[in-house]
């Protein structure tokens, strides 16, 4: 056989092997962009089978609906088979050819490969901190809690709020573009996990002494001395305290805390605290 024979031999096999790419259509996962702006994105994931050794790289067009007109989007080198379109819209249907190309030669193009990213959007919170809390959305789907992720129609958009149990703190959002304490809404086409941030606020103790005959209670509750005359408060809480006289007794007032006089004693819980109540001893009127 001639070199000029052997080398048109190797070219048509070349040709035959790049004449029909087989195109598979597959829809991606995605994330979504977060915050006080709602915004939608969505992306399609082309992937075909090399049917030329990898001699050849390939043009991809693309037409909108199954009646559009192709357009060239993309070529791509030696040895790809994928391509991500991320110029795409939800609810749009997309139609794919791909042709083998090789130079100044070009393969026919594929069958037609035609999809629309209109999946499902699974949302998953994770919690974090040393606090506690829950993460509710609407529409209804998680309480986090106990039911942490929920698959949503394609587009819906979901609002997560975080609310503290009490003790703890919402420091915010991380995550899929979530961030600070305000409600977080969020739509997609995907998967997409959000953390909420709890800590846990500092508890300071808040203890009462007594003088002679008497009981102290508090509001919010905790303590009632008598019996427990101590009690942890987180940082911040005003405490009101009351003092009752035994019988026969007479309430003289309080020392400590900032408190004096025979009325209520109110504290503000910013660190440790003591505060005295002072009676009379009491007995048989």
């Amino acid at each position: 056989m001639s070199p000029a024979r052997d080398v048109r031999h190797t070219r048509e096999r070349l040709l035959v092997g790049r004449a029909c790419p087989i195109l598979l259509f597959t829809l991606v996962t995605l994330g979504v962009i977060l915050g006080p702006s709602i915004a939608r994105a969505a992306q399609l994931n082309l992937s075909w089978v090399d049917n030329s050794g990898s001699q050849a790289g390939f043009i991809i067009q693309r037409a909108t609906g199954t009646t559009g007109t192709y357009m060239q989007i993309a070529q791509v080198p030696l040895g790809v088979v994928s391509y991500t379109d991320s110029t795409v819209s939800l609810g749009t249907t997309y139609c794919y050819e791909v042709a083998a190309v090789n130079g100044s030669e070009v393969s026919a193009f594929s069958s037609p490969a035609c999809a629309s990213p209109s999946g499902g959007f699974t949302l998953a919170v994770a919690k974090a901190g040393t606090g506690v809390g829950t993460v509710a959305s609407s529409p209804a789907g998680i309480n986090c809690g106990s039911t942490c992720s929920n698959t949503f129609g394609a587009g819906t958009v979901v609002t997560l709020t975080g609310t503290p149990s009490p003790g703890s703190t919402f420091r915010g959002w991380s995550g899929g573009g979530c961030s600070g304490t305000s409600p977080c809404a969020l739509a997609g086409n995907g998967s997409v996990t959000v953390t909420a941030t709890f800590d846990a606020i500092p508890a300071f103790p808040l203890t009462v002494t007594k003088q002679g005959s008497g009981t102290v209670s508090s509001s919010p509750g905790g303590i009632s001395c008598g019996s427990v005359c101590t009690a942890g408060y987180v940082s911040g809480t005003v405490v009101t305290l009351t003092a009752v006289p035994g019988r026969g007794a007479r309430f003289y007032g309080w020392s400590g805390g900032g408190c004096s006089g025979p009325g209520t004693c109110k504290v503000t819980l910013k660190a440790k605290m003591s505060v005295t109540a002072s009676f009379s001893k009491g007995g048989k009127k």
